[in-house]
């Protein structure tokens, strides 16, 4: 055989004895090879019940599953989208490849400043998967990861996001927090009580009764002579959805605006005991000094501070919120 082609030769062997091995054994996992620190996707996110996220110089991040939902732990729950959002980048973890010797370093080096490190439990509160996060690498839509315990750190991308990984993991508390001011099933309701502290004639308590509602002025307990039932249950289904424009936890003026004059006081009682409440400051009271306490006084262009009974700060729109803050007279029969 001329010389030549004996390196080719040997290539095919090698490829060939490469096949029928991997045919025989099986794949490197089988194999016996340890590939447990290049696996970092969860595919059975349904199964996953605790989050952990920790950063320099930020307190740690933890979501626990509570039914259908996600509570933090400050005590809030978290916005359904975050938690979504986390879970989704897991299933999608994809290899781009495995940095060199020095960019192996250099990626170490990185984490050990700056990494951010994520845990991941199940519902028996058993680990599944213990890594960190690095730098953003190349084009940004590289990150590197490194699992807990291991020397080799690899490049990771999500199949169908040009995006980083790692913004995806550095937000603020209040941003994973819900920006849910009501959430509440209509039916589920026994009370609601709306009070303008300013306005007391415009102020009402809507009162489940063994059949049908009670209706009066929580301050002077006069009841409409002419409810219009037909109404009620319209209004309650406002309490569905009321969502924030924005989370406004860090708002540097916070303090300042809890002491101004109370807009509106709302607070929901429902059928299994349990209450929901909220305190409104008008903007326009605070930034223009209009001096508009009363709900027939404000229009959808008028935003409100809240301050909920489980210490959220929230900004909202009247547009969104205004179909709560109706007058004592607007439930009459006309």
């Amino acid at each position: 055989m001329r010389k030549n082609l004996i390196l080719p030769a040997i290539l095919i062997l090698l490829a060939i004895g490469s096949g029928v091995f991997y045919f025989m054994k099986g794949n490197p996992d089988e194999v016996g090879m340890d590939i447990s620190d290049r696996q970092f996707s969860i595919q059975n996110t349904e199964e996953v019940g605790v989050i952990s996220i920790e950063r320099k110089d930020y307190p740690k991040v933890i979501f626990t599953k509570k039914g259908e939902g996600w509570e933090m732990n400050n005590g809030r729950m978290a916005r359904p989208e975050a938690t979504g959002y986390i879970l989704n980048t897991m299933k999608k973890l994809t290899i781009k490849y495995i940095p060199n010797q020095l960019g192996s370093e250099r990626i170490r080096e990185a984490i050990r400043k700056e990494g951010i490190k994520v845990m991941i439990f199940d519902r028996s509160n058993e680990l599944m998967k213990s890594f960190y996060i690095g730098p953003d690498l190349g084009d940004g839509t590289g990150t590197a990861f490194l699992m807990e315990g291991a020397q080799q750190p690899f490049v990771l991308f999500t199949r169908g996001f040009e995006s980083s990984i790692r913004t995806r993991f550095v937000f603020d508390m209040n941003e994973y927090e819900t920006k849910d001011i009501f959430r509440e099933d209509p039916a589920g309701i026994q009370e609601v009580e709306i009070k303008y502290p300013f306005d007391k004639p415009s102020s009402f308590t809507l009162k489940k009764k063994l059949i049908g509602w009670d209706f009066f002025n929580p301050y002077t307990q006069t009841r409409l002579p002419s409810l219009n039932e037909k109404l009620i249950e319209p209004y309650l289904e406002g309490y569905k959805t009321i969502i924030a424009e924005y989370n406004d936890a860090n708002n540097p003026n916070k303090e300042m605006i809890l002491r101004q004059p109370v807009f509106c006081e709302i607070r929901v009682s429902r059928k299994d005991g349990s209450t929901r409440s909220a305190t409104l400051y008008s903007l326009a009271n605070i930034e223009f000094k209009q001096n508009k306490y009363s709900p027939k006084e404000v229009g959808p262009d008028n935003r409100f501070m809240v301050y909920t009974d489980k210490k959220e700060f929230f900004l909202i729109q009247h547009r969104v919120i205004g179909k709560l803050l109706l007058a004592y007279d607007s439930f009459a029969k006309r």
